[in-house]
């Protein structure tokens, strides 16, 4: 048989120490920042000390050279106790393609926890059409002058610098775009914020480029090659985002089995409805076989096989039984399910969000049908 899907004993027992770390360091002190609307650089850096930072990144710049499917594991067990998204895996495109000089540079400070280098792709005028983008970055000798502006930026205000997309040769859509890192702190740079329905503690917004000077040395990789770096990355980093949301829902879950025992309707234990019972029973089937769709993703990932397809499966289906999971959770809870009191409508809110970043549900279909029916069928070709 070649069928295996337990983890192994060395996972199992990473699984339940990042469990109790989670639950001793961020559970109790999560809900401050989010109401404060700040990032929990506290909760960060004590991350970073476990490892957690260092997992993606290789040993001799600090890091753990962990598998994508521990790494999973370790994203899922601090959602669980409603810790951050780890937004540290943008960094990866400077380990797996950027210069020796970028690298000691920006990777110790990535897995120490001191720094968040974020990722810039998304345009006012094409959002999900990545390929489409009009920032330019013009080579003068040993410089590019950047112009544009790209928004719904995570972490606007934390980062230090963000890995940019730009079109750098007259080569049409993908051909022609580069990634390079601008740091921010960069004459011609102009923030600007928005407020969102959730992920509070983060800052989003957007960068305006007017003529901004950068050094060709702050391309990360071959010129004109930078898609395919962003789109490699943006592949493990859905199915994580998938598992993130996944953990909120187990959380949700767990929490509202508990209510539902205690919780007294008419003389009896909520739980004993069978609708209760009903919903309990779906929710938990989809969270196992949302989360089946990821890990599987992720060993595709570490055997170095194509895992396109079941990166954009799993984001969209767990994304989306996340969702319908904590809102089911919220109605058995009932009017408290949607207060502060409780967590789940910060899920609720968090996981809604993010079915938009990264890629919406729409955009994954999308490239299951491409891989299924191959690209001449694109509907927007």
């Amino acid at each position: 048989m070649g069928l295996d899907f337990s983890f192994s004993e060395e996972q199992e027992l990473f699984r339940k120490s990042v469990r109790e770390f989670a639950e001793r360091e961020i559970k109790p002190r999560i809900k401050e920042y989010e109401e404060k609307r700040e990032w929990p650089w506290e909760i960060w850096r004590r991350m970073a000390e476990f490892g957690i930072q260092g997992l993606c990144y290789p040993r001799e710049y600090g890091g753990l050279d962990a598998d994508y499917v521990t790494i999973g594991i370790a994203t899922e067990e601090i959602a669980r106790a409603g810790g951050p998204y780890p937004s540290h895996i943008w960094g990866t495109i400077i380990a797996r393609y950027g210069s020796e000089e970028q690298k000691e540079r920006w990777i110790p400070k990535i897995v120490r926890g001191e720094t968040l280098v974020g990722v810039g792709s998304t345009e006012p005028r094409g959002g999900s059409d990545a390929a489409g983008i009009q920032t330019k970055a013009e080579r003068k000798n040993d410089h590019y002058i950047i112009n544009g502006e790209k928004q719904f930026v995570s972490h606007i205000r934390e980062s230090e610098a963000f890995i940019i997309t730009a079109r750098t040769g007259p080569l049409p859509r993908d051909k022609g775009i580069s990634t390079i890192l601008v740091e921010l702190d960069r004459e011609g740079i102009e923030k600007y914020y928005f407020r969102t329905m959730g992920w509070w503690s983060h800052s989003f917004g957007g960068i305006r480029f007017n003529n901004v000077q950068v050094p060709v040395s702050n391309r990360i990789g071959e010129e004109n090659k930078g898609f395919k770096y962003l789109m490699m990355t943006f592949d493990k980093a859905r199915v994580l985002l998938g598992l993130w949301a996944l953990g909120y829902a187990e959380a949700s879950l767990e929490e509202t089995m508990s209510y539902a025992k205690q919780r007294e309707v008419f003389g009896r234990p909520l739980a004993k409805l069978i609708n209760v019972q009903f919903d309990i029973a779906d929710s938990y089937t989809r969270i196992e076989a949302a989360k089946l769709l990821c890990y599987r993703a992720l060993w595709l990932a570490d055997q170095q096989r194509p895992h396109v397809k079941e990166s954009a499966m799993a984001k969209y289906y767990a994304l989306t039984t996340a969702c319908d999971v904590i809102d089911r959770m919220i109605q058995i809870h009932g009017a408290v399910g949607v207060t502060s009191e409780l967590e789940l409508e910060r899920r609720y809110r968090d996981v809604r969000g993010i079915r938009i970043g990264d890629g919406t549900d729409e955009i994954m279909k999308l490239i299951v049908a491409r891989e299924l029916l191959g690209r001449e069928y694109l509907p927007y070709r």
